[in-house]
């Protein structure tokens, strides 16, 4: 059989056609949607997946490591988390000893205040060691600001002339600035103004709504915009009030236990306990603890990591004036979360409110009360019949009074039981602790 004979085809120069059908780029069919995304879709999909799973699963791990476990650096080591905050320093640079609970000492005493005498500025004089009421002539928006600075607070200050009072029984100076201080100057004659500086540093104590009920009845965070959670590990464990965008006032011995301020969480502007996110610590200061009478002192500064926006649910309540003395029988109002029966019962899911009266000292320490543990720096607030009272959960709530604006008197401390006959509940005398405030906000501005 002869072989095929090989055939040649013969090509126009100028012709772009092939020489064979070798030379020929067969034509691809396009790819369907499907086949494209079997082919890049479900890889890039399992590529997510993995990638999301992976931080899924480190920050898993992060949370229980930072539950049971505390990171120090240098050399680079864990701790169990119940080392943190124990006195004992476990990490080589003791970091594991700087974010807690601190104690903050009585300092000198702050050489401002205000009185409740339409909220007149008086200073101390340092040369006297008196105080003195300041007299409004050359008075400035810079000096006001000095003297808001001296109290803790940062925010924009309003003041006015007051004319001076036929009782007026404090000596009057004038004031000029003095570095980053008041200079006190004795007048060579009278206040020519005849006038004194009321000053009010932050617009404080209102509320959008009257407090109605009486007697532990359902509240309103529109009545009480200054109350807050003080939550550890996610659980309620004692109440607040707010004082200015940073500063959240409640007792000490709610942080006797837990000592760590990251487990610490803050939430505000919902009557709730179950809404609203919670707001991070930044650091904690509690009075330094009387160990012969533990109740005494029973005073804490809550300084968030990042400011309140105030609204209409959440807002500062005012301090007290440092001369404002409550006479009994005066209406004042308790708010909280707390217990709603002494045995057993259960924390409130809602805030609840009741109106009390002040107990006065003698009755309150009489022998089928207190028996003599109620000192000058505390308050009895309650009904002497009983059955209106704070319990487990309200402490470090306010005790407030109502006169031109809310005021915070007193903070839930103690009691025997709750609503009882005859022991009312106790409450820390915040005007008692006013200097110790005004340090610690200034201090940590």
């Amino acid at each position: 059989m002869r072989p095929a004979a090989l055939t040649f085809q013969a090509r126009d120069p100028d012709s772009n056609q092939p020489l064979n059908s070798l030379d020929v780029t067969p034509l691809r069919k396009p790819r369907t949607p499907l086949e494209t995304f079997k082919k890049v879709g479900i890889p890039i999909i399992a590529a997510l997946l993995s990638l999301a799973t992976i931080i899924i699963m480190a920050v898993l791990i992060k949370v229980i490591l930072d539950k049971y476990y505390f990171l120090c650096g240098q050399p680079l080591h864990v701790i169990p988390r119940r080392q943190v905050c124990d006195g004992q320093q476990d990490c080589a640079s003791g970091e594991d000893e700087q974010l807690c609970v601190k104690t903050f000492p009585d300092g000198f005493p702050v050489a401002v205040r205000l009185s409740r005498d339409r909220s007149t500025l008086q200073v101390l004089d340092p040369a006297t060691q008196s105080w003195a009421s300041a007299c409004f002539d050359n008075f400035t928006e810079a000096l006001a600001k000095i003297a808001c600075g001296q109290m803790g607070y940062d925010s924009k200050p309003t003041f006015r002339a007051v004319e001076i009072g036929p009782d007026q029984d404090l000596d009057v100076v004038g004031i000029t600035e003095n570095g980053q201080g008041l200079q006190v100057q004795n007048l060579s004659g009278p206040c020519l103004s005849g006038s004194l500086v009321s000053l009010h540093c932050l617009a404080c104590g209102e509320s959008l709504k009257a407090p109605r009920v009486v007697g532990g009845e359902t509240a309103s965070v529109d009545s009480w915009p200054w109350q807050v959670s003080i939550q550890y590990n996610k659980q309620h464990i004692c109440g607040g009030s707010i004082l200015d965008p940073h500063w959240i006032l409640t007792a000490a011995h709610c942080f006797r236990k837990y000592h760590d301020v990251s487990t610490w969480k803050v939430r505000a502007g919902s009557d709730k306990l179950g809404n609203f996110p919670s707001l991070p610590v930044a650091s904690i200061f509690i009075t330094e603890l009387n160990t012969t009478y533990p109740k005494e002192k029973d005073i804490a500064l809550v300084k968030l990591q990042f400011p309140l926006t105030f609204s209409g649910t959440v807002r500062p309540i005012c301090l007290p004036f440092f001369d404002e003395e409550l006479t009994p029988a005066t209406p004042l109002w308790i708010i909280g979360w707390g217990f709603t029966e002494q045995d057993g019962g259960k924390m409130s899911d809602t805030l609840l409110q009741a109106s009390v009266q002040l107990i006065d000292h003698t009755r309150c320490n009489a022998e089928d009360a207190y028996q003599g543990e109620v000192t000058e720096q505390m308050l009895c607030a309650g009904i002497l019949e009983g059955g209106v009272d704070t319990c487990q959960g309200d402490s470090g709530g306010p005790l407030m009074y109502h006169s031109d604006q809310w005021q915070v008197v007193g903070i839930v401390s103690w009691g025997h039981g709750c609503g009882g006959p005859s022991t009312p509940g106790v409450y820390t005398k915040v005007t008692a602790y006013l200097n110790w405030i005004y340090s610690v906000r200034k201090l940590e501005p």
